[in-house]
């Protein structure tokens, strides 16, 4: 009866008169007597929204006891060393751009390895005149995960493939071709393990939950004894199974 009143309270900000309660207390009722007999009867088996929300709680459940986890400083220490990507400065860029539309051009490539056999020759060539681009010509100090939400991914790893001096292209993008002149660049460093330590630990308990989870589904499936039959396994084919679930 306490829940029945904080929750009532919670949506309506006021106490349930007497004859509310009571309304209360046989809704519940009912609805306990009725999901009794609803087992009783079978009625939850291959009932898919019955056995995912089952499958949720559990899943719940091995969770947040793997949240309990405390790794010990030695731990955090190597899961940051086997980790660098996770716990560093990304790399920076500064570069100039040349952009050749093809919707513009009979031959945007073609036009593009023209312009780049002018500008070698001569770095600082003004007269060679590109298309206009929204994002302008100039870029500084641009990490490629910001590249690539501009140019794309396949842009962004090209330009950052690119040593400084010296034009270089043509490089595609969604939008056409670029004639790219990197002017500096800024390594990848990593940052120092006790300025990042919170978030080394939140990616240990991360990665902790998800071997904690991977081992006890392990575990039930061997508890209850499942097999693949090998029809199941020709239909599906070669190489491991994706999370589809978690996309």
């Amino acid at each position: 009866m306490r829940w029945l009143k904080q929750t009532w309270s919670s949506q309506w900000l006021r106490e349930p008169t007497a004859d509310e309660l009571k309304g209360l207390v046989d809704d519940l009722l009912n609805e306990k007597v009725m999901a009794r007999e609803a087992q009783e009867m079978g009625l939850e088996k291959d009932d898919t929204i019955i056995r995912r929300r089952l499958a949720q709680k559990l899943r719940f459940i091995v969770e947040d006891t793997a949240q309990l986890a405390e790794p010990t400083e030695v731990e955090l220490r190597q899961f940051y060393a086997a980790n660098p990507a996770h716990f560093e400065t990304p790399g920076k860029l500064s570069f100039r751009q040349v952009y050749f539309n093809p919707e513009h051009r009979k031959d945007a490539a073609a036009d593009a390895t023209a312009a780049l056999g002018a500008l070698s020759a001569n770095v600082e060539d003004d007269s060679i005149e590109g298309d206009r681009l929204l994002f302008g010509d100039s870029f500084a100090d641009t990490d490629e995960q910001a590249l690539s939400g501009m140019f794309g991914a396949d842009f962004a790893r090209a330009v950052f493939a690119l040593g400084p001096g010296g034009w270089r292209g043509p490089v595609k993008s969604g939008y056409g071709f670029h004639l790219v002149l990197v002017t500096q660049r800024t390594a990848t460093a990593p940052k120092p393990f006790e300025t990042v330590k919170d978030a080394v630990l939140a990616e240990w308990r991360s990665a902790k939950q998800t071997e904690l989870s991977k081992e006890y589904l392990v575990e039930l499936r061997n508890k209850y004894g499942v097999e693949i039959d090998d029809s199941t396994k020709a239909a599906l084919g070669p190489g491991p199974a994706t999370n589809v679930a978690a996309q």
